[in-house]
């Protein structure tokens, strides 16, 4: 089965779309939701509404609790900017008592596992944190870096979106990395539970250039190696 998600992982990261659902028909057993969640996931990527719609109603089939099905349809929805979609599927989730699970990330420093959420402010060096985060980012975007919103799932307007992304739970871990570890050529280790958002992925580049330092990042598919300006899996993961 994992052999079927990797082929239809590469047909719809080159958006082969209705190819990878044909290929899923050609399988001679049943689907599982591995398979079915990655061309949901390249729907999204593509803004693919129609065929992200059937795919998750396949998955809902086959396991009705299934959250990740409904958030990825909702996620699809909130990037076509169809809201009132995105409100009925949060809606149903609700009535079902289902739940997305909450991204955190963390690091280990002087012994201690730091965990963070988004919008993180409980830690006792939260001030510290945001302060090299926005000299991070105010650093970065003079060399190029430009905040890519898309991945903001929210009708709000795009200041606000800028606001959420500098909130991700693993910028703030990487801010936290750096500062507790001035004058360190060491890596910085991040760990985080769900997938790295793509806008962080892009801001970590420039962060191995404007700090000189190699940040490593363990999400729930892979290992990344920001060195240099570039990050180990080249840009798909």
């Amino acid at each position: 089965m994992d052999h079927y998600a990797c082929m239809v992982d590469l047909l719809g990261r080159s958006g082969h779309l209705n190819e990878a659902m044909e290929f899923i028909n050609t399988i001679p057993f049943k689907p599982d939701p591995l398979v079915l969640r990655t061309l949901l996931g390249a729907c999204q990527v593509h803004k693919n509404t129609d065929l992200g719609k059937h795919v998750a109603n396949m998955i809902i089939e086959q396991d009705p609790d299934d959250p990740a099905a409904y958030v990825l349809l909702s996620n699809l929805y909130a990037s076509a900017g169809q809201w009132d979609k995105v409100a009925e599927i949060r809606k149903h989730m609700k009535q079902r008592n289902l739940a997305k699970e909450a991204g955190c990330s963390w690091v280990e420093a002087g012994n201690l596992i730091h965990k963070f959420h988004v919008g993180d402010t409980s830690h006792k060096q939260a001030f510290e944190i945001y302060q090299e985060l926005h000299a991070l980012v105010n650093e970065i975007k003079e060399m190029g870096y430009v905040p890519n919103t898309d991945f903001v799932l929210h009708d709000v307007g795009e200041e606000e979106k800028e606001k959420y992304l500098l909130q991700h739970s693993e910028k703030i871990a990487v801010a936290f990395g750096f500062i507790g570890s001035v004058g360190s050529s060491k890596p910085v280790r991040v760990f985080k539970n769900l997938r790295i958002c793509g806008d962080c992925h892009s801001a970590f580049k420039y962060f191995s250039v404007a700090r000189a330092r190699e940040i490593v990042v363990r999400d729930s598919n892979r290992f990344h190696h920001f060195r240099n300006g570039s990050c180990s899996c080249n840009d798909h993961w």
